[in-house]
Parts: structure tokens; sequence; C-alpha cells
């Protein structure tokens, strides 16, 4: 009589599945509040224009967008994606004020927060400026002297080109390449986040 013996192999674990990682999603995130989070205060500055309502609404906007955050479907415009989340805390803000005193309607807000998003170019404002500072002195030292005699108060192409010993045509070609390299600093400088 045969007798067999079974042996049981249990079966091979499953690798267990891991969820992304935790570092992933915080520099990701960073990276992507860092490079919007002067639009969406500047968007919380248009409709609460006290700066310390504005900073405590902000702060809270800010936790909200890293709670939301999901880094294996990131938003595909962070700036507005967190504007909209920053429009509800200001929603909220006012609901929990209103209490006292009047403030204003749902209505009004909505309205200033369309504007505010239509006109996001002008948000920036501040960053453009800070990336044209940047890229003026990157210019060679005689097209900073041009540009400085150029927009010296009352100066005019040919006073500049007088003061420079050079032609007036010569003066507008050259600005016209110097006002090319700046626009082509400036956009680079506002699409790498400041790293032009």
């Amino acid at each position: 009589m045969a007798t067999s013996v079974e042996t049981h192999v249990p079966p091979p674990e499953a690798p267990a599945v891991q969820g992304p990682h935790p570092m992933n999603k915080a520099r990701l995130f960073l990276r992507l509040f860092l490079k919007n989070q002067r639009r969406i205060y500047a968007y919380v500055l248009t409709l609460l224009p006290n700066r310390a309502d504005a900073d405590d609404v902000f702060q809270e906007s800010s936790l909200v967008l890293w709670d939301k955050f999901d880094e294996s479907n990131p938003p595909d415009d962070f700036a507005a994606w967190g504007c909209r989340i920053a429009y509800f805390k200001v929603l909220d803000f006012c609901k929990r004020k209103q209490r006292g005193r009047v403030l204003f309607s749902q209505q009004m807000l909505e309205r200033v927060a369309e504007t505010a998003l239509e006109q996001s170019d002008a948000l920036q404002l501040d960053e453009r400026r800070e990336a044209l500072s940047g890229c003026v002195k990157k210019l060679n030292e005689r097209d900073r002297v041009l540009l400085a005699a150029r927009f010296d108060e009352g100066a005019t192409v040919q006073s500049t080109a007088t003061q420079l010993g050079r032609s007036p045509d010569a003066v507008y070609k050259a600005l016209a390449r110097i006002r090319q390299a700046l626009f082509d600093c400036v956009t680079r400088t506002l699409a790498t986040g400041g790293q032009a």
C-alpha cells in the first residue's frame, strides 16, 4: 500500500504594495507650492485687503493644499487649484467674521475672485519686476550704460545717441536687441521659478 505524503508548500507571498513614497509627495508639492505661492497669496490679498487676515487665510489654505495634494495626480494648474481652495477659505473666514458686522456678500466675493483670476498675469507683477531686475544685472556693462542713459529723466534717443557718441539708428537697434534679450531672460526666469 503506497502512501503519498503531501507536502504543503505555501504559495509565495505577493510583494507588499507600497503607496507613493511620502518624500516624493513632499518634494513635488514643495516645488509646485514655492513656484505658485506668491500668486495664491496675491489672490487672497485681493479678496482680503487686511494683511493679517490674508496671512491667516493663506496659512489655512496652504494646509488644505497639502492635505488634498495627490502626487500621483497633481493638478494641471497648481495656481488655479490653489486659488480655488483659497477662495473657499476666504468664504469660511467671512462667514466667521460676519457674526458681528457686515462684510462683503458672497456675490461680491465671487466677482472679485473671478476678476483676480482673469487678471492673474497682473498678480505676477512682483515676480516680473524681480526677474527683470536680475536680467538687467546680467547685461554687459555697455548695454547697462545705454539703458541708464536712455531712461534717464528727459532723455530721448537723440540725446542718448549724442551723449554716448553713437548714431540714433545704432541706439534704436541696440535698444531693440536689449529689449528682446530682457524679454527672453524674464520669460525663462518666470518659467523656471527664478532659476534662469
